[in-house]
């Protein structure tokens, strides 16, 4: 794709370069996709291969974009600029980076996608009588870009990703879950089974824990550190980062690591390059619990060797914008969950998000709707019920005792990771309480 698709951009920019625009673009994508839904209504299944294009062009004075569908047209009655200026980046080596093996793999076939339900379904019904599959969502999808400019920028990339979306029901009670990978064959049908298994028991108890330790399990401190990446990103975030800052200056615990790495090898968005052309990289925010730099665009970096790399295109429609990568708090390699476990006594495992993490942008406080099990020495004893986990961002982040290896990955603005964590001075209470 990249030299058939990157030879047409560059006819166009260099047409709009000579014709005057001081700075030009030109992207295309192109993939394909298969879904499958089922449903109250049945079961409907399609696949979609589409084609895009944008272009940008201007100077320090004005600009205009265009996108559209198909292929890139080499010449348009583009529209009239507008007052927004346009700069683009200068062209930088690529960095080292090799496209995950699965990039290569066919999408799975229709029967393959039922076969993938059929097994979670059963696997549902034979770990606990009684649950059932409301609904489910089966989706896989790859592409592929290339983007070239008139200031010799041309990179290419491709990504794929299968997302399964379930709601799974038992006793009045229903959760929602999904999984993430490169690919539906890595999908493990019983693992995704006992997952909504643990959400519903977990729903249907009513336990409290006697200790005040909180073992938050991996899903949930993953969102945890997305509602957290506003205060991480642009030049505001130095400042922001401070305000939620505690004793000594420090932004989380001691051993506390933040990081953001678009080139992330088992990462869903890894790249070469980000939405402009600009190298990704891993770049370490928060080391040893300081705040050390924030997630930059190459716009915003004193220097083109500061640039992050972390900007995103949601779509060939949409303009490039800085956004989180993978951001995720680094674990410990030695240490795995069981560990953290035993060390939480009689206080309660958080396994996961009943809702969306709500936080007030002024002082960095969240509450989120969870649901877990009562500990008792180190052993889980009966499901809480829905409970309100509560607190600061910066005073979860200074009382993560521990982080195990445990590293898992959710989808938002971006992906967002995290290790189940051993954590201190959190609330968790009872809705509307």
């Amino acid at each position: 794709m990249s030299e058939v698709l990157g030879g047409r951009g560059r006819g166009l920019v260099a047409g709009l370069a000579h014709a005057g625009a001081l700075d030009a673009e030109a992207y295309e994508k192109r993939g394909r996709s298969r879904r499958l839904e089922r449903g109250p209504e049945g079961e409907f299944s399609s696949t979609a291969v589409e084609a895009g294009w944008a272009v940008r062009a201007g100077d320090l004075r004005h600009s205009w974009f265009a996108s559209g569908a198909g292929e890139l047209p080499l010449a348009a009655s583009w529209p009239q600029p507008t007052a927004n200026p346009l700069w683009l980046p200068e062209p930088r080596p690529p960095a080292p980076w090799s496209a995950p093996a699965a990039f290569a793999a066919p999408l799975a076939g229709e029967s393959e996608a039922r076969a993938l339900l059929d097994a979670v379904t059963r696997e549902l019904a034979r770990e606990l009588p009684g649950a059932r599959l409301g609904s489910a969502l089966f989706e896989e999808g790859a592409s592929e870009w290339s983007l070239v400019s008139s200031r010799g920028v041309a990179a290419t990339g491709a990504a794929r990703a299968a997302t399964l979306r379930l709601v799974a029901e038992r006793n009045a009670h229903t959760v929602t879950a999904e999984t993430w990978a490169f690919e539906a064959r890595e999908m493990k049908p019983l693992a995704v089974a006992r997952r909504l298994v643990d959400r519903l028991l977990a729903l249907e108890g009513g336990a409290r824990p006697h200790g005040s330790a909180l073992l938050v399990a991996a899903p949930l401190a993953a969102r945890l550190v997305e509602a957290l990446s506003p205060w991480l990103i642009g030049r505001e975030a130095p400042a922001r980062a401070s305000a939620l800052a505690g004793r000594g200056g420090r932004l989380g615990a001691p051993g506390l690591r933040l990081v953001d790495d678009g080139a992330l090898a088992s990462g869903l968005l890894s790249s070469a390059s980000d939405g402009e052309g600009i190298p990704c990289r891993e770049l370490t925010l928060v080391e040893d619990g300081r705040f050390v730099r924030p997630l930059l665009a190459w716009w915003e970096a004193e220097s083109p060797a500061a640039a992050s790399g972390c900007v995103r295109r949601a779509s060939y429609r949409d303009l490039p914008r800085r956004a989180a990568t993978h951001l995720y708090l680094a674990g410990d390699p030695r240490l795995g969950v069981p560990e953290l476990v035993a060390e939480a006594g009689d206080g309660a495992y958080l396994i996961d998000a009943e809702g969306t993490v709500a936080v007030e942008p002024a002082s960095g406080r969240f509450s989120v709707a969870v649901t877990g099990f009562a500990l008792e020495s180190g052993r889980a004893k009966g499901g809480l019920g829905r409970r309100v986990l509560a607190g600061t961002l910066g005073g979860w982040l200074g009382g993560v005792r521990a982080a195990a290896r445990d590293l898992t990955f959710v989808a938002g603005d971006g992906m967002f990771g995290s290790p189940t964590l051993l954590v201190d001075g959190l609330d968790l209470g009872v809705p509307g309480s």
